[in-house]
């Protein structure tokens, strides 16, 4: 079963147990350097290691001290005595678990696009109402509607199909796709607007006459265009408020970036500086704006107790996450730093789903129109979210790469 082991920043081997505990015998390793076998998840001093696989293997015999051991890691360089930038997993665990982060963005975009809602006729799908936008609204609303359900299956063939800084870039163009949606809606309704227009009769002011036949014309042309000259104009400010929306979502993807994506990097490179920095700088704008936040929401016990206790936990808890990635400093030990980097994330995200829970719960319990309101609105913010955290995500594989092939820290 072969052995690797941390040489400056990278994995190398694998290597032989045998040979590990001649090199450390021979003093050209150094006890306390990190090292994993196959089979287990995490990096810990080879001398931890050793003590849990039994006695040396005194079947091959040693060289004399004379004599060049062979393929020692010391001969291309001495390991230094010091944490080195080392990773958490394995490679192959790693880029499963970063698939896994993408999947699990893919179904809250296919929980958004499924989550019932009150209907006229009673509890349904929004989106599935395919042929009711037809007749109602336009055809440009139908991709708006499937955009949940698109957007699920991309991150899903993101996650699992394509690796490395490739997924990232690619999810970076991503992240530009509602712009193509806002322009669908905005250019269908603004097509209306000009039919409805072209439709209408010049205007005959030569003789009273024919500007009374010129205005009739005009009044029956518009009693014919006037619902769809209608639906141009509600396309065009529906493209206007799409455009806000996706503006609002530009600012939440990188309030997430911000708030969990150093932490994650932190996880998976322990001792990596420049994710601890962008821990720092970053959490020093959302430390102020959850304070600020925090104190904005003590207005939200207006609306009812368990109102203002569900939004004030969420900003303490987030906060609380900001706090523990000022104090996870790189001189810390890699357990220490990824188990706070990991707290860091679960506080954090924690926070924000307990936030999309308060929406969903509260309303229920008053029932009503405050309920039918909730559904909605607890519909929307979910694929806020799952839209919010494809920004971090891919400036997480723009940063580590493929990790099978990527094994230095930056």
């Amino acid at each position: 079963m072969g052995w690797y082991i941390v040489e400056k920043g990278e994995a190398v081997g694998p290597f032989r147990e045998s040979e590990i505990r001649r090199w450390l015998k021979s003093g050209k390793l150094s006890a306390d350097i990190y090292a994993t076998r196959e089979g287990l998840d995490e990096w810990r001093p080879i001398a931890e290691q050793l003590g849990l696989v039994g006695e040396p293997d005194e079947s091959i015999p040693e060289k004399p001290k004379t004599e060049p051991e062979e393929d020692s890691p010391e001969e291309k360089e001495k390991p230094r005595n010091r944490d080195p930038d080392l990773r958490r997993y394995q490679p192959q665990k790693e880029e499963r678990l970063r698939s896994m982060a993408w999947g699990v963005v893919g179904l809250l975009y296919f929980l958004a696009f499924l989550w019932p809602t009150h209907m006229v006729d009673g509890i349904g799908v929004v989106n599935l109402e395919l042929s009711w936008a037809n007749e109602n609204i336009s055809w440009s609303a139908i991709p708006l509607m499937l955009w949940p359900a698109l957007a699920g299956v991309g991150m899903g063939v993101l996650g699992f199909v394509v690796r490395g800084r490739v997924r990232g870039i690619l999810a970076l163009i991503f992240c530009f796709a509602p712009l193509g949606l806002v322009l669908l809606v905005g250019g269908d309704g603004l097509s209306k607007i000009m039919e409805s227009l072209n439709a209408l009769p010049g205007l005959d002011l030569s003789d009273l006459d024919s500007a009374t036949e010129s205005i009739a014309e005009s009044a029956d042309v518009l009693a014919e265009k006037g619902p769809n000259f209608l639906g141009g104009v509600l396309g065009v400010f529906a493209a206007m408020a799409l455009g806000m929306v996706i503006m609002v979502g530009g600012v939440l993807s990188i309030y997430f970036t911000v708030l969990v994506a150093p932490h994650i990097l932190r996880h998976f490179r322990p001792n990596s500086r420049g994710a601890y920095y962008f821990a720092l700088i970053g959490g020093v704008v959302l430390f102020l704006l959850l304070l600020v936040s925090i104190l904005l929401a003590l207005f939200s016990f207006a609306g009812g107790i368990l109102y203002g206790l569900g939004f004030m936990i969420s900003l303490v808890m987030q906060l609380v996450a900001v706090v523990l990635g000022f104090t996870n400093s790189p001189s810390r030990t890699p357990e220490q730093s990824t188990r706070r980097s990991l707290w860091s994330v679960g506080l954090s995200m924690g926070g924000v789903f307990l936030f999309l829970t308060t929406i969903l719960i509260v309303p229920l319990i008053g029932g009503g129109l405050e309920a039918q309101i909730g559904l909605y609105l607890f519909k929307a913010l979910l694929g806020f979210v799952a839209a919010a955290l494809v920004l971090p995500l891919a400036i997480i594989d723009l940063w580590l790469g493929r990790a099978v092939s990527v094994p230095q820290n930056d």
